[in-house]
């Protein structure tokens, strides 16, 4: 699936994103902190770019047991190159860019597939809930990717404030990690968790997350038809 991000046209074959990489955030969720990188996939049905609409699904909306869809803004960086079995060391060999992500999250029903042992897949995976840009800025314009202002506000209001020296994991850890289980292939988004303050997203918001040296991203928020 060719995407274009800005002025760059990637083809992911994947989104990978981590769970609980901050602190904070895991304990807001009420679940442990974790020793090694937690991590999922996203797929690339979810991927909308900087001014296209979040969709939330009549499935969820009209369901009192699902109707709650949460926002997560994420540091994420695009793979450069094929990698697996890397040495941290090496991680920024294989980074084309950062780039601003939000990971929208069907949260009840998240909730509700945990509870019972069931994957998180479908929570995650609907069409559009995965907003990407405003553009990939280059590996070599951010000078360090470990300390970034994040935050996300919701029509106006700051919902979401915190800085990316706050993760758990850093990048090249996380690369190398995720590279010991998965080959990663160019054009494939690796997104690095969501600081606290997640809240709910209903139809007619107006969604604006952005990072320092990046850009936003600014997204209507609209009923499926």
């Amino acid at each position: 699936m060719n995407i274009k991000i800005g002025n760059k046209i990637i083809d992911p074959t994947k989104i990978i994103c981590l769970g609980r990489n901050y602190i904070d955030h895991a304990k807001e969720m009420k679940v442990q902190v974790p020793k090694n990188p937690v991590f999922f996939v996203k797929t690339v049905n979810t991927l909308v770019t900087n001014g296209n609409p979040i969709i939330y699904p009549k499935i969820l909306y009209n369901n009192q047991e699902y109707n709650q869809v949460d926002h997560e803004v994420e540091l994420a960086f695009v793979v450069s190159q094929t990698c697996k079995n890397i040495q941290a060391e090496y991680a920024y060999n294989y980074i084309e860019g950062y780039t601003v992500f939000l990971d929208i999250t069907a949260r009840k029903m998240q909730i509700s597939d945990r509870n019972v042992n069931l994957p998180w897949y479908r929570s995650k995976n609907f069409d559009s809930f995965g907003p990407i840009g405003p553009r990939i800025a280059p590996y070599s314009e951010i000078e360090d990717p470990h300390n970034l202002n994040i935050q996300l506000k919701i029509n106006g209001e700051l919902r979401q404030q915190s800085n990316t020296k706050h993760m758990l994991f850093k990048i090249p850890k996380i690369l190398a990690y995720l590279s010991k289980f998965i080959t990663l292939v160019s054009g494939d988004i690796v997104a690095t968790g969501t600081p606290s303050g997640v809240a709910s997203i209903q139809p007619g918001d107006i969604i604006e997350a952005s990072i320092d040296q990046i850009g936003a991203i600014i997204h209507k928020v609209i009923l499926e038809e």
